[in-house]
C-alpha cells in the first residue's frame, strides 16, 4: 500500500492507496510544532481504527509547504 501525505499550512491530509483506489483518508489540522514521535502515535492510532497495519506500507509520498 502507497501511504500519501500532504503536509499543507493549515490541514496535513493522508490517504492510502492499494494500488490506484483510495481506501482511506483523514484530514487533520497542521501541528508545526508535533515530533516524530507524536506523529507515529496519531499515524498509528488512526491506522489501528480502520485494521490497517503499518508494516503493510510499500511506498510512501509527501509533499509539504514552505514555511519561511
Amino acid at each position: 500500500m502507497l501511504l500519501a501525505i500532504d503536509i499543507g499550512n493549515t490541514n496535513t491530509v493522508i490517504g492510502l492507496y492499494d494500488g490506484d483506489r483510495l481506501i482511506h483518508h483523514w484530514r487533520l489540522r497542521t501541528e508545526k510544532d508535533a515530533t516524530e514521535d507524536e506523529f507515529h502515535l496519531l499515524i498509528n492510532n488512526l491506522f489501528s481504527s480502520e485494521g490497517t497495519k503499518l508494516g503493510s506500507i510499500t511506498g510512501t509520498i509527501i509533499s509539504q509547504v514552505f514555511y519561511i
